[in-house]
């Protein structure tokens, strides 16, 4: 596979690693943590003390991740995994992952909202190599990423504590999307064909030298859709390169996004022509040096998004005015720097992001409109600024058993004020398979410029919206035996000023700052591995989400969440070759919603129906090609994320 452990994988034999400098895994590149390790200074320990089964783990540094300062996360979504799993787009990809709530209005990436513990789909920020990519207008656009999933390399998830050195966004939580990294030089191609005229066409240039290495994708995708009004048409384009310097190595990545969608009941089953457009620009340069002991990060990224969104495609009502036109930029930058001393490693770090909104339906009135590009008389007229910076300290510290990482950060923006954050992570190794932690945290986020702005229908925004904040706790237990991994954990949230979209007495729905929630879950991961001809792999997940709103009010997301969440994946080898997947999943909603009929109109509210779903996908893989075919939903199941938007 032409991997680091390439030689001993052809041994065919496990290979335990005792001991590892835990340098290796805090240098300021950050990759992933390896726990349960000692430092080369300190004392020799028992062979039940420094013999510990690790899972596979990141420490070349060529790829740095925001969560290598942490003690743990959560969860890890490897490259074996998304090519067997059975689905083909990012979307249905994340919601193998426990804990994870994917609401998708259309399937293959058009639009999901996605959300973590039970977090509204605002609360939980999306990272690309490192790069925040969250969307500032809304978290509908969030999702909107350039990539197909042969870019992927793995995801991480960090839910609820640890993620608040994010800042503005990751009140619930973070995922960050790492790319692949070329091994050789040459080009892949791919076909895809399917129901409903589905096609999908990709391709990808890899070049790798011994101090540069470059990866440019592109692909496309299109489908007549699987109901009236449900057609897309999705354009990707993603480059990325690496430059090793003498004294440092330089990191690029550019990707471009255009979609086009029928959105029939996106929001609202009264207006069954809805129609949407999308384009996102993104970009970064990342600098890093590092020594044995130092290390400095320089980052500078930058995110454009456009919409453009029509209540009526065709057949206008006669009090329509037009399409709704937005724009959104954000630039941001991050100075860190890190020390590796002898109690573990320092890291102390500066974020500024500055986010700008155009638009013709959102935001302040602007002293001068600006023309719309490929429009004749439409122009932005509204618009807002504003500006969020933030500065942090962790201590990552070892000693035999234990493990803690400490932080602290102050956080400030133009509109909000100035407020303090705090966390703390520990655990301690029980035995060599058994390891406990817990952590605790608190959180914030600003409001979005939908939550502050938006006025149109039956919805109202509220300028005077200030951000909503939680406070964060979790235990969790690991044991991992031989050809087990098994992962359980509690946490607990309490939210207060949460903004939620409320139904008042002038049957408008209103933004407002009007509940308190607490959210109690749990979740369970149990994995083992046979390695055997009829069973490969057998993984079993559940999460369960219990909340109470201190608020009685029928609100719109806030307390939509999965109640039960489910799944059970087998993975089946057959021979060298030829792999099966099967994928059975249970899912159960919170809150109701009024289903609605074009010749009657609404009816009562009635709860969301459980929902059990079987996904299939054999594949064959050989050296220089693969090919594959996958079922969804092979039991015929009608379901729906949200009311009245059948899947």
């Amino acid at each position: 596979k032409r991997t680091s452990y390439a030689a001993f994988a052809s041994l065919r034999k496990v290979i335990k690693i005792g001991v590892l400098s835990v340098l290796c895994s805090l240098l300021v590149m950050r990759s992933q943590p390896v726990l349960a390790q000692v430092a080369s200074h300190s004392p020799a320990l028992s062979d039940e003390d420094s013999v510990r089964d690790l899972d596979t783990v990141s420490i070349t540094g060529q790829r740095p991740t925001p969560f290598g300062t942490l003690m743990h996360v959560v969860a890890v979504i490897h490259r074996e995994d998304i090519e067997r799993a059975a689905v083909d787009n990012l979307q249905d990809l994340l919601r193998c992952i426990e804990g994870i709530d994917i609401r998708a209005r259309s399937n293959n990436n058009v639009q999901a909202d996605i959300s973590l513990r039970g977090g509204a789909f605002d609360q939980t920020v999306v990272l690309l190599n490192g790069v925040n990519i969250t969307d500032p207008q809304t978290g509908h656009h969030t999702l909107n990423i350039p990539l197909n999933l042969n870019d992927i390399e793995r995801i991480e998830v960090l839910q609820g504590p640890g993620a608040w050195n994010f800042g503005a966004i990751a009140y619930s939580g973070a995922i960050n999307i790492i790319t692949r990294q070329p091994d050789r030089s040459g080009i892949n191609v791919g076909l895809e064909q399917g129901q409903h005229r589905y096609q999908n066409y990709n391709a990808g240039l890899t070049f790798r030298r011994k101090t540069f290495q470059a990866m440019a994708t592109a692909d496309k995708t299109m489908c007549s859709g699987y109901a009236n009004n449900t057609d897309f048409d999705i354009d990707n384009i993603f480059v990325q390169g690496r430059y090793t310097l003498p004294k440092g190595v330089l990191n690029g990545q550019f990707g471009y996004q255009k979609k086009a969608f029928g959105a029939n009941n996106f929001y609202g089953p009264e207006y069954p022509t809805q129609y949407e457009q999308t384009q996102t620009y993104l970009s970064s340069l990342q600098y890093a040096i590092k020594t044995r002991r130092y290390g400095v990060m320089a980052t500078v990224y930058h995110r454009r998004h456009l919409d453009c969104y029509e209540l009526f495609h065709s057949n206008p009502a006669p009090w329509y005015t037009g399409a709704n036109y937005h724009r959104t930029n954000v630039l941001g930058g991050l100075l860190q720097g890190s020390y590796v001393s002898r109690i573990g490693a320092t890291i102390a770090g500066v974020n500024v992001r500055y986010e700008q909104l155009l638009s013709n339906n959102l935001g302040e009135p602007l002293n001068t409109p600006v023309a719309i590009t490929g429009t004749a008389d439409t122009s932005y007229i509204l618009g807002k600024t504003r500006s969020h910076w933030s500065a942090f300290v962790q201590q990552t510290y070892h000693h035999r058993r234990f493990h803690a990482t400490l932080g602290v950060m102050g956080a400030g923006n133009n509109d909000y004020g100035f407020h303090g954050y705090a966390g703390a992570n520990l655990a301690y190794d029980i035995s060599r398979h058994w390891q406990t932690s817990a952590s605790i945290n608190n959180s914030y986020r600003n409001p979005t410029f939908t939550d502050l702005y938006y006025h149109a229908g039956k919805q109202r925004g509220s300028a005077d919206l200030v951000p909503e904040e939680a406070f964060n706790a979790e235990f969790a237990l690991d044991y991992s035996p031989k050809q087990w991994a098994i992962k359980g954990l509690v946490f607990y949230r309490y939210g207060y000023q949460t903004i939620s979209w409320v139904l008042e007495d002038d049957a408008l729905w209103h933004a407002r700052n009007i509940m308190d929630i607490a959210t109690l879950g749990a979740n369970l991961r149990a994995q083992y591995k046979l390695n055997a001809t009829w069973l490969d792999k057998l993984t079993f997940s559940y999460a369960y989400i219990h909340l109470d709103p201190a608020t009685n009010a029928n609100i719109s997301y806030t307390i939509e969440q999965l109640k039960h969440q489910a799944s059970v994946d087998f993975w089946h080898r057959l021979g060298q070759h030829l792999d099966i997947s099967w994928r059975v999943s249970y899912q159960q909603r919170n809150g109701q919603y009024r289903p609605y009929d074009i010749q009657t109109g609404y009816s009562t509210y009635r709860d969301f129906d459980p929902v059990v779903l079987l996904d299939a996908k054999i594949s064959y893989t050989a050296t220089h090609y693969a090919v594959f075919a996958s079922v969804t939903n092979l039991l015929n199941t009608d379901y729906s994320d949200f009311g009245n938007i059948p899947q």
